[in-house]
C-alpha cells in the first residue's frame, strides 16, 4: 500500500492524481473536487475523517500546537475500530497531508508496511500557498504554518526510520518543473507508467528562497529514497 504524506499545500493532490489514473486508486467514497482544487483532492473522506478526530484528541487543532509521538498513539486508540475497519477495505493508495502527525497510528491497523511518498515544498511557498487559501496575512499565520511544516517533516523523518519504511520524496519545483523527469523515480517506486501531462504547472503561483533554519531538514526530507 502506498501512503501519500506532506505538508498541506505541497503537492500531495498532484501526486495522488497521477497514482489514481495509473490505476491506483487513492479511496472508495473520495472527497469532492471544488473552486480551491479543481482537479480533485483523492482523499479517501472516511480517512480523513478518522485523522481529524484524533488531531482533535491530540489537541493538535489549534496554532503552535505539538504532540509526541505517544500522545499521536493514545488519541488513536479510541479510534482503532474504525480504523481497522477502513484498513480491512483499503484501496492501493491513501492521500491525506495529516498523515504525517497519524502514520504511526495507522500502522498499527495496515496489513503490512506501506511505502510512503512524501511530497515536499519549500516552507516559505507552503506559507504564501496556505496563507492564501485560507485569507490569512500578518507575521503569527506565517510562524504558525512554519512550526506546522518542521513538526511535521521531523516527525515523518522519525517514524519512516524507526520502522525502517520505504519511502521516495517528490519535490514540488521539480514536479512543476520538469514532470517527465520527475515522475520518473515515482513511476518505479509505485511499479506504474505515470502521465507527466497530467500535472498543471499552471498551478505553481509562489516561487521563494529556502528559510535558512529549516535547510537542513529540506535536505533531509529530500534525501529519501537515495
Amino acid at each position: 500500500m502506498f501512503l501519500i504524506a506532506g505538508s498541506g499545500r505541497s503537492g500531495t493532490s498532484a501526486v495522488a492524481r497521477l497514482l489514481h489514473e495509473a490505476g491506483l486508486p487513492l479511496g472508495h467514497d473520495l472527497i469532492e473536487a471544488d473552486e480551491s482544487n479543481a482537479e480533485g483532492y483523492f482523499e479517501e473522506r472516511r480517512l480523513v475523517e478518522i485523522n481529524d478526530l484524533i488531531l482533535r484528541d491530540a489537541n493538535l487543532v489549534a496554532w503552535f500546537t505539538y504532540a509526541t509521538r505517544q500522545q499521536v498513539l493514545d488519541a488513536a486508540q479510541a479510534h482503532m475500530r474504525a480504523m481497522r475497519e477502513l484498513a480491512q477495505d483499503a484501496t492501493p493508495a491513501w492521500k491525506d497531508p495529516r498523515l504525517s502527525w497519524t502514520l504511526e497510528a495507522w500502522l498499527r491497523v495496515l496489513d503490512g508496511p506501506p511505502r510512503v511518498i512524501v511530497c515536499l515544498r519549500s516552507p516559505e511557498e507552503v506559507v504564501a500557498s496556505t496563507m492564501k487559501y485560507y485569507g490569512q496575512a500578518g507575521d503569527e499565520p506565517r510562524r504558525a504554518v512554519l512550526h506546522v511544516w518542521k513538526c511535521q517533516y521531523e516527525r515523518l523523518l522519525e517514524v519512516i526510520a524507526d520502522y525502517r519504511l520505504d519511502a521516495i520524496t517528490v519535490e514540488y519545483s521539480a514536479l512543476h518543473g520538469d514532470p517527465a523527469t520527475a515522475t520518473v523515480p515515482l513511476g518505479r517506486f509505485v511499479g506504474r507508467a505515470l502521465d507527466p501531462s497530467l500535472v498543471r504547472r499552471d498551478l505553481r503561483h509562489h516561487e521563494y528562497a529556502m528559510v535558512p533554519d529549516l535547510a537542513e531538514l529540506y535536505e533531509r526530507v529530500r534525501a529519501l529514497g537515495q
